[in-house]
């Protein structure tokens, strides 16, 4: 049997046996631990953006639940305040809504404490009324004030907030329109969580995990013996 060789050119161009021959003698040089140093870093290089995409998947989800998102009222003056409005996710779905307010004073942009903020919600079409307080505690910036709250339908819903401070009062309303939630398997993070806990061994057997001596010992078995 002849063993598979590197791709040979024919009128120009390997032939389609050829590029089977190669792939699978880069196959046999991977499985025996007789590598290359550029393929060694070309497949590193493979194995750390592979991670990198993970934990990015991973953090990602977390970051998407912090104060912040998507801007409704922007420096709103109430008083000698301004008010700026959050909401999250982005775009908003079914399910947990966070509403984040930030209270400013308008002269030095100072954060505003000891303010007292309601938000209501209410369907565009028939629907009851809810009411939320805003505080500090939900917050997870604590340069903000928060909400969270569950919406189980998708539609358009009139949000107003009303705050009340030490030097003025006040209320603004918008309107936000909320989507059904696709699927959140994939938008997980224990299952991305999962995905790289299984991946880590998995690259660096593929990528260099392999230990030396068995590398050395299979260079002494190629190796041509001499003669004394």
């Amino acid at each position: 049997m002849v063993a598979p060789t590197p791709a040979t050119i024919r009128n120009g161009e390997p032939t389609e046996v050829d590029l089977v021959n190669e792939r699978a003698h880069a196959a046999l040089r991977r499985a025996s631990g007789c590598v290359s140093p550029r393929e060694q870093e070309g497949w590193h290089t493979a194995a750390v953006a592979w991670l990198v995409a993970v934990l990015v998947a991973c953090l990602f989800p977390l970051a998407a639940r912090a104060n912040g998102g998507q801007v409704r009222i922007a420096n709103y003056p109430i008083g000698p305040y301004e008010v700026t409005i959050f909401t999250s996710p982005v775009p908003l779905q079914t399910g947990t809504i966070d509403v984040s307010v930030l209270l400013q004073r308008r002269d030095d942009k100072s954060i505003v404490d000891d303010a007292e903020i309601t938000l209501t919600v209410q369907p565009a079409e028939a629907g009851a009324l809810q009411r939320y307080p805003v505080t500090r505690e939900q917050a997870t910036n604590k340069l903000y004030y928060a909400a969270e709250f569950p919406l189980d339908q998708p539609g358009t819903y009139r949000m107003q907030v009303e705050i009340r401070a030490p030097e003025g009062s006040g209320a603004v309303a918008f309107d936000v329109t909320v989507e059904r939630a696709r699927s959140s398997l994939w938008r997980s993070w224990w299952l991305w969580a999962a995905i790289a806990l299984v991946s880590i061994p998995a690259l660096w057997w593929l990528f260099g995990g392999s230990p030396r001596g068995s590398r050395r010992a299979q260079l002494d078995r190629t190796a041509p013996t001499r003669r004394r």
